[in-house]
Parts: C-alpha cells; structure tokens; sequence
C-alpha cells in the first residue's frame, strides 16, 4: 500500500458562496425580544432591590453608574442581537449541513452527516405560541450539542430532524 498525500489547488476548493441558505423564521425575533423583556425585566427589579435594600448603594454616583450601564447593556444587546438575528441561517446539503451565525463575530458550523451522532427537536413556551422549534446537533465529539439551529417553523425542524436522522441510518447503513 502506498501513501498519498497531494496538495489541493486553492482555486480548486468548494465555495459557501454558492450554497442557497435559508433564513431563520423572522417571528424568532418577537422571541426574542420577549425574552429579553424578561431577563432585562428581572434585572430591572433586582437593580431596583439594591438601590432599596443595600445602603452603600443608595448614593446619587452609584444610581448613575448602575443606571447607566443597564441602559447600555439593555441597548447593546438589542442593537447586536437584533443585528446578528438577520445572519442566521442554515443549509442543507447531501452530505452535511451548514449554519452560519453572528454579526460583529461571524461563524459558519458545518457538520458532516457520518459525524452526526443525534439530534434534539426543543420548543420552549415563548416559541411554542409563535410555532417555532429548535434542533441540537450533537456529534461524536462532544456530549453538549455542536449546533443548534433556533427560530425554525416547527414544521421545519420536524422535517429537518427525520432528514437527519435517515441521514444518520444511511451512513450507518454504509459502515
């Protein structure tokens, strides 16, 4: 048997450009926001507790300075997030499928098929009322999820999620 080890001109590699993403469902971002709503109105009240309870905190600089950097968070997060939500998305290829995420930090996940160990539909509340649903990707490398794809119709994670799943029999099948 003899080793091979040839080198692959760049020009010659395969381009993401080419591959037809999919866009999450745009009602994720009332998701979202709602959840949002929820963790930044939670901290609302905790803040409020402080400045109520604790006396060294009940001074005119450390309302400013705690006042001020909730109003940043709050507004950061909605800014990136709102930013980043518009560059999910996903494909769906013959042999992997692709996600790509992030606006500030982008990152794309491409995960093979024949490395696909299983996959989890999740609907919480919030997307249970909008008919949303999630999928988690694991693979053999680790026992947390590798990808999970948010703001899927619930139709689609369903079909996605039986795709994968013959996918996964398939390359077990081929083994």
């Amino acid at each position: 048997m003899s080793f091979s080890n040839l080198s692959v001109a760049l020009e010659n590699l395969p381009t993401t450009e080419l591959v037809n993403f999919q866009p999450i469902q745009p009602t994720y971002l009332k998701v979202l926001r709602i959840s949002w709503s929820i963790i930044f109105g939670l901290l609302f009240v905790a803040l409020i507790a402080l400045f109520v309870f604790v006396q060294e905190l009940q001074s005119v600089q450390w309302i400013l300075i705690l006042s001020f950097s909730y109003l940043l968070l709050t507004i950061s997060t909605v800014i990136i997030g709102t930013a980043s939500f518009k560059q999910k998305a996903f494909a769906i290829r013959e042999k992997d499928i692709l996600y790509k995420t992030g606006w500030i930090f982008s990152s794309m996940h491409i995960i093979p098929f024949n490395r696909i160990q299983h996959c989890v539909l999740n609907i919480g509340p919030i997307e249970r009322k909008y008919g949303l649903a999630s999928i988690g990707i694991y693979t053999a490398a680790s026992d947390v999820y590798d990808v999970f794809i948010r703001g899927l119709s619930k139709e689609q994670a369903e079909q996605l999620r039986d795709f994968i799943l013959q996918q996964i029999q398939k390359e077990a099948s081929n083994d």
